[in-house]
Formats: structure tokens, sequence, C-alpha cells
């Protein structure tokens, strides 16, 4: 455990954790959980803080059906290379280092470059189980593929940043460790790496991952020269697939890639980039979109550290050394008309309690989400001061 968290409550089943929940609950003590402190830093003022980092273990691990249960604490890498060892993969991939937690990627809604292909975090869970405001230990969804029809409450639950419980247990749903992965990138102008991500999707062939990086992000990877943009395309699969994906891909732009590497690796270095910015934030733009809302980006915010991309999904990430409540104000502003919203990803928590993830809401999705966060935390103590 970090010496930072060595005094930080870290609970070490379930049941611990809904006793500290329901303490805080009874004191009207507000919480800042965390899991490897990789990604949200320092707490509000006046939060206790609560680790997830006890709630490690990975049980129910079917290689067969490829699920596998696995609680809030289990960093990244250590359950994927558990998962290698029986031959599955959980192709879930977002920014920053890799001892990220499960929990706490879940809770952010983080996904990566992947999420084009196998969808975002939430299309990986099946169920989870998690300790309510009151301490109440609530659990939705199930372990198997062909759950019951309803409500799907664990999707409200991923991506909310801890408004609605605290994460403990997550149930998920894997894919075969693919034969094969490698990641093949293209160098030129920005207006060229529109044309050519536009001629890679109407190739027909769908790639894990197409990304399009900006000169700055292009530059920290190595993999443009001389202020060139990137277009990068990840395959996985057999051999043959992945060679056949990658040369479709290269005869639809009319140029050979300028270097094909391994995949793992290549975007390891991109987790490990984007996850460096101090300050991140994501607009939901078009593809066709994405070099304005890049430009829209650096208007208000300064000089960007990088920007990304995702293709087809239109999640365009930025980063900003300097952003402060007033820049991300505008920018948030400037979105709106343009029907963009914008998330802040990554910042401090002094920043993410002035200026919140999500900024306003509108009116009957803030009613709604009030609503709910009522019922499942009646005390008020989970996320509050992060979710202006």
């Amino acid at each position: 455990m970090p010496a930072a968290l060595e005094a930080v409550a870290s609970p070490p089943d379930l049941a611990a954790l809904a006793a500290r929940v329901a303490d805080a609950a009874a004191r009207r003590v507000p919480l800042a959980v965390r899991g490897s402190a990789a990604w949200w830093t320092g707490a509000p003022e006046g939060a206790e803080p609560l680790s997830t980092l006890g709630l490690d273990a990975v049980s129910d691990f079917n290689p067969a059906d490829l699920v596998v249960t696995a609680g809030a604490g289990a960093r990244l890498d250590a359950l994927g290379a558990r998962l290698a060892e029986r031959g599955a993969w959980l192709p879930l991939d977002p920014p920053g280092p890799l001892t990220r937690t499960l929990g706490g990627v879940l809770a952010c809604g983080s996904g990566g470059p992947l999420a084009a292909h196998y969808g975002p975090p939430r299309d990986h869970v099946l169920g989870l189980a998690m300790v309510a405001g009151d301490g109440t230990v609530v659990r939705l969804g199930g372990r198997v593929v062909k759950n019951v029809a309803g409500f799907d409450l664990a999707k409200l639950v991923i991506g909310g940043c801890g408004a609605f419980g605290v994460i403990a247990e997550v149930h998920l749903r894997l894919r075969a460790r693919p034969q094969a992965d490698r990641t093949a990138v293209w160098a030129g102008s920005r207006a060229w790496a529109m044309r050519a991500s536009a001629a890679a999707l109407a190739a027909g062939v769908s790639p894990a991952a197409l990304e399009i990086l900006d000169a700055a992000l292009a530059a920290q990877l190595g993999w443009g020269d001389g202020g060139a943009w990137c277009l990068a395309a990840r395959a996985v699969g057999a051999e043959a697939g992945v060679a056949e994906t990658l040369d479709t891909i290269a005869r639809a732009t009319g140029v050979r890639p300028a270097r094909v590497v391994d995949g793992a690796e290549a975007w390891t270095r991109w987790r490990e980039s984007v996850g460096a910015w101090p300050v991140i934030l994501r607009l939901g733009a078009a593809p066709s979109e994405w070099p304005a809302a890049a430009a829209l980006a650096a208007a208000s915010l300064g000089p960007l550290l990088g920007a990304t991309a995702t293709v087809p999904r239109g999640t365009v990430r930025v980063g900003s050394a300097g952003a402060d409540l007033a820049a991300i104000g505008r920018l948030r502003a400037a979105a709106a008309a343009r029907g963009w919203p914008v998330t802040l990803e990554r910042a401090s928590a002094a920043l993410l309690g002035s200026a919140g993830v999500w900024g306003a809401l509108p009116p009957a999705v803030d009613r709604l989400t009030r609503s709910l966060r009522r019922t499942f935390d009646p005390a008020g103590i989970l996320a509050a001061p992060l979710l202006a």
C-alpha cells in the first residue's frame, strides 16, 4: 500500500466496508473514497478518506465462460496478469497508470480507445455489489451474461463517480486473450488524419481501436515527427485477421503505415502519457467535429498538453496544465452552444469541488439525479463535493 494511504481506513471485506460507511452516515461526515489514489488527488475539505485497496480479491474466475468476480480494490495490472494466465482478457484501457483500481475506473466511467470496438466500461459489467450511503449493501445485476430483464441500475453506478454508493465487488464479462495484438501508425497533417480516419471507417473492417492524436501527443509517444498528427489503428485476434485488418486500412488510406508496433505496449504508453496530464476534460463531439472541439478547448483553456479522439465514438480528450474554474466555465458555455457535453475527467479535489465533474445539468436531469442521490445516499456523504 502506498505510504500516503497507510493511515487511511481500508476495510478488508464487504461487511467492514458497510460498517465504515454506516458509521460515517450516522456522524454525517462525508467520505472521500479512493482506490490507489492514482487518479483523483487530495480530498474535499472535511472529508474522511476511505480506501478500497483491501477489497482486492479475484474470485469465481471461470475461463470457460469468460466471467470473473473481482474486488473493487483489484489493480488493473494484477487483474490483467491473473486473467492472462488462463487465456482471458478484459478490454478496458482507461488513461492513467496500470495501478488504477477496478472500482475507481468503473466509478469514473473511464474508458479508452478500446471502447470504440468493445464498448464503454459499463458494457463489461454484468453486475456488482456496492454499499449505499447509509451502509446498506446493494446487489445489482448478476454473475452471468444472461440476466433477468429489468432496470439495469448497475449502469447508473458505473460512471456515477461514487454518488450512489461505494463499489465493492464487480462481476465482469471477459474476452479470449488475442493471439496477436498490433498497432499501425500513420503520420500526416491534421486534415489528412481526418480524411484517413473516415476512409478507414468506410473500409468495412472493425479495428479494436482507431484513434487520432494531435501533434503534441504524437510527439510525446514518439509517433509523429516534425509536428505531424497521427492515426493509430489497433487490431487484435488471430494473426491472419490482424494482418488483413491493418492491410485493409492501409489500402483505404492509400498510404503504408509509418510504423507497426506491439499493441499492448503502444497503448500502455498512450495511457501513461494521457494520464500524466494534470487536468483532463472529455468532450462529446461527433468524429467529424473533433478538430473544432479541440480548437474550442484550446481557445478556452489556453495551450493544450495534447488532444486525442476515439473514432468512431466521438470522445475527445484534451489535457491542460493550468485550467481553472473560469477557463472550464468558458469551455462548458461554448460547448453547450454546440450541444457538446463536457466532463471534467481528472483534476485536483479543489478544482473538482468547484467546477464539478459534469457542471450544471439540464433541469430535468438534475432533478432526477438529486432524487436518486437522496434515495441511495440520504445523509449526503458520498461524492457530494465533487458533483456540483
